[in-house]
């Protein structure tokens, strides 16, 4: 049985599920993309505009045109984000889509994402951008780096970040579970690379401000063998990270500790699941390993032989 290319569950026509589609586009059938990976810098020139790169990978901001129902790349009024593969990381978009799957099954605050071929048949990871209103409007956006007003967005730790959440979030309880919560699966899957930059807040007109939803979930650590384990110290350390480092984490965020444990359960009784979808999902058979090899040993530094 075939499965949709945006939430990888089976089922769907032409391997996409209507309501994923309705989701991210508001209508329920896929765009067209006209352009392949090696005529994006000329579809961005054409806005006037420039192509950003974070990290490794391009980002090029794009919106559907509703005459031909077709993918364009715009300087401003820009709907959704593209990612194209990048050719030094293989299948960085299968990778994406499947961690950004994984933070909404564990009831993260996802935003609709799936995968689509460009013109030259490879997939790229299309997201709905979370800072822009129905009617287009901007919300307002703050990183964890203009917050902290850092210099250096790997110059920091999840421990300043929850404590600008403290400051700023209007639910600072929920905010904290769900910061706590994201950092958890971070380190599970090997996201090494979730810096200052890959935090941040809304603030809608009321000033509230609100922890923004997921995004940049990868495992960058099926790529980088001798990558740390955190981009930001947890509990002064990158490396060597153990249940001890993130207890005293959720020590240092105020957290319950009741909730602290609650949250430790509910990953851990993820763990069949989470192996489910690496081993279903669309990323080849050597990936697929590597990734599984990851998360398994992610799970015993974090809870030993013996689950919760």
């Amino acid at each position: 049985m075939s499965k949709c290319l945006c939430c990888e569950k089976p089922g769907g026509e032409d391997r996409y599920h209507a309501h994923c589609l309705d989701e991210l586009f508001g209508k329920a059938y896929p765009p067209s993309i006209s352009f392949g990976l090696a005529g994006l810098p000329e579809q961005v020139g054409k806005t006037g505009g420039r192509m950003s790169i974070s990290g490794v990978q391009m980002k090029l901001s794009v919106r559907l045109n509703p005459d031909d129902w077709m993918l364009e790349a715009v300087a401003e009024g820009g709907t959704h984000i593209l990612k194209p593969e990048p050719s030094q990381y293989p299948e960085l978009p299968q990778n994406e889509n499947l961690c950004m799957n994984m933070a909404k099954e564990m009831n993260m605050n996802v935003p609709p994402h799936g995968l689509f071929s460009m013109a030259d048949g490879k997939l790229c990871y299309i997201i709905k951008r979370f800072d822009r209103r129905e009617d287009g409007a901007k919300i307002q956006k703050e990183t964890l780096f203009q917050i902290l007003e850092s210099e250096d967005k790997y110059g920091g730790s999840l421990e300043q970040i929850g404590k600008a959440i403290r400051a700023h979030a209007a639910n600072i309880g929920l905010d904290l579970i769900n910061f706590f919560e994201r950092a958890l699966l971070s380190f599970l899957i090997g996201n090494g690379d979730m810096h200052l930059k890959n935090w941040a807040v809304l603030i809608f007109n009321e000033g509230a401000a609100v922890l923004a939803p997921c995004y940049d979930f990868v495992s960058s650590k099926i790529y980088i063998s001798n990558e740390e384990d955190s981009a930001l110290t947890i509990n002064g350390k990158r490396n060597q990270l153990s249940r001890g480092d993130f207890e005293a984490l959720a020590s240092s965020l105020k957290i319950d500790p009741k909730a602290a444990q609650n949250s430790f359960r509910k990953l851990s009784r993820a763990k069949k699941q989470i192996f489910e979808m690496c081993i279903q999902s669309q990323l080849t058979l050597p990936l697929r390993r590597k990734l599984v090899d990851v998360i398994n040993s992610r799970y015993e530094r974090l809870y030993g032989a013996v689950p919760d």
